[in-house]
């Protein structure tokens, strides 16, 4: 959440953030975190807009020291979310006779990566972290058609569609001097596997994914920080594209920090020659509460997108609570 609310500048330096594992290294005692975030969109294609919502609960977070250089972790996030709504007009020839019809087609899940962690801090200047992550998710999908003439049986048909998944990764996080820390990762997944029943319906490669980061702190209340990161969509298929993206932000007091930060990049998948683009802007904040054991963060991102045909205007309000027993 208090990477987010940096455009996600601070992912490789958040000790509770699922970007790499070597930031465990610093956990101090026992910490979980959690967050929800409430998107309000509007999606311009075909000359139309339409406005759509959606709540997620995308990340949950624990975790803690194992003797005095070790640290474990474990938690999930979203994936993949695989919820959407089509509805397509047509006409087809029955009895000689022109029908029209309304397709809507439905799915209704998402994927999760499940990731078990864990880290090293080998000196003051070097931690090192690697993890197991774990995909698993399902979607309920229906198809269904409508005729306009009501004489015609409207017709249904479902299907519950279950995704399994594997993968790894490493990371570095590198002290270069007093206040300046340097962030490394890399991670390699497998495939996405779906099934309906017993039966493998579709197997998807997915992308190996590797980044970067750099921080500064020029003093106790300062922190600036910025992060680079690619990603091999290609591997997925016809109409995916290999993405790199980019954040900077910045974090200014203690008690009560003030966020701000910007991302942006490509997205993996489009109906055009070339991949789509997003821009973000976060701002946030947070307030530490019971001498430092509960902290509530809050943040606000306003995020555009564009492509072939399509854009999307998003605000989304994010909320995030660590606990520390």
């Amino acid at each position: 959440m208090r990477a987010r609310s940096t455009g996600g500048a601070f992912g490789p330096f958040d000790p509770l953030s699922p970007l790499m594992e070597a930031q465990l290294a610093d956990v101090g005692h026992l910490t979980g975190g959690a967050m929800t975030a409430a998107s309000y969109r509007d999606a311009e294609t075909g000359g139309s807009t339409t406005a759509l919502r959606e709540t997620r609960f995308p990340l949950l977070q624990l975790a803690g020291p194992i003797g005095t250089r070790f640290a474990l972790g474990g938690g999930f996030t979203t994936y993949l979310d695989r919820s959407w709504d089509v509805t397509l007009r047509d006409s087809i020839v029955l009895r000689g006779v022109p029908q029209p019809y309304t397709d809507e087609l439905t799915s209704n899940g998402s994927v999760a990566d499940l990731r078990l962690a864990a880290a090293s801090r080998l000196s003051p200047h070097l931690a090192l972290g690697a993890a197991v992550h774990v995909l698993s998710g399902s979607t309920r999908e229906t198809a269904e058609r409508r005729f306009d003439d009501t004489t015609y049986s409207l017709t249904r048909q479902t299907a519950e569609v279950r995704y399994d998944g594997l993968g790894v990764s490493a990371s570095a996080l590198l002290g270069l001097a007093p206040g300046l820390s340097l962030a490394a990762w890399a991670r390699s997944d497998s495939r996405l596997r779906a099934k309906v029943g017993e039966a493998t319906t579709a197997e998807t490669d997915l992308p190996r994914m590797a980044g970067g980061g750099l921080r500064f702190a020029p003093s106790p209340s300062v922190r600036l920080a910025a992060a680079v990161a690619w990603r091999s969509w290609s591997d997925a298929g016809a109409g995916a594209f290999d993405t790199w993206s980019w954040s900077a932000g910045a974090e200014v007091g203690s008690r009560a920090p003030i966020r701000f930060g910007v991302r942006g990049g490509q997205m993996p998948f489009g109906s055009g020659t070339t991949a789509p683009t997003e821009f973000a802007v976060a701002v946030g904040t947070g307030r530490a509460f019971s001498e430092g054991r509960a902290l509530l963060d809050l943040g606000l991102e306003r995020l555009e997108r564009s492509g072939a045909g399509l854009k999307e205007h998003v605000w989304t309000v994010l909320v995030g609570m660590t606990i520390r027993p």
